[in-house]
């Protein structure tokens, strides 16, 4: 009689814990395409013409520092070969950052996930402004919709 008993009971337990385990979450790509926003922000640093580290402030009391690619625009790359491009590439940061530098509070508006080396994508607004536009506006960033970026040819120094 004991063995039944314990057998129930092995079972009883198993089913329990099965019960209790954490369910799989849905995956976040099918159900959460983006964050509408807006999300508070501080700017933590810029890191190149594109793209800064903000410690964001979605719920209360919580903070996630994160990367965040600045959607529509692309700036030169500050470790390319090309001695021009870096030097355009400083010229985009130091602009982001005169742009978003010594400011409480940004705002993160269509936060998106996906394929950006580990950052998010979003609209970022600077004092209600748009910082993608203000970039556009500068000379300093090229429009840029996501895909293959065509390479560009360095003039000889």
């Amino acid at each position: 009689m004991t063995r039944p008993i314990l057998a129930f009971y092995a079972l009883f337990c198993v089913a329990t814990a099965l019960m209790a385990a954490p369910q799989p979450v849905v995956a976040a790509e099918s159900k959460w395409k983006y964050v509408p926003g807006p999300v508070p922000a501080q700017v933590v640093r810029v890191i190149d013409g594109d793209t800064v580290l903000v410690d964001a402030h979605p719920w209360p009391g919580h903070a996630i520092r994160v990367s965040v690619r600045l959607r529509g625009i692309d700036t030169p790359e500050r470790r390319s070969r090309c001695l021009s491009e870096r030097q355009a590439a400083n010229l985009a940061r130091n602009e982001l950052e005169r742009l978003v530098g010594g400011l409480k509070t940004v705002e993160l508006i269509n936060v998106a996930g996906g394929k950006y080396y580990g950052r998010v994508l979003a609209d970022l607004k600077a004092d209600s402004h748009d910082v993608a536009a203000a970039m556009l506006e500068s000379g300093l960033a090229v429009p840029y919709q996501g895909g293959k970026r065509r390479k560009k040819t360095c003039p000889a120094s």
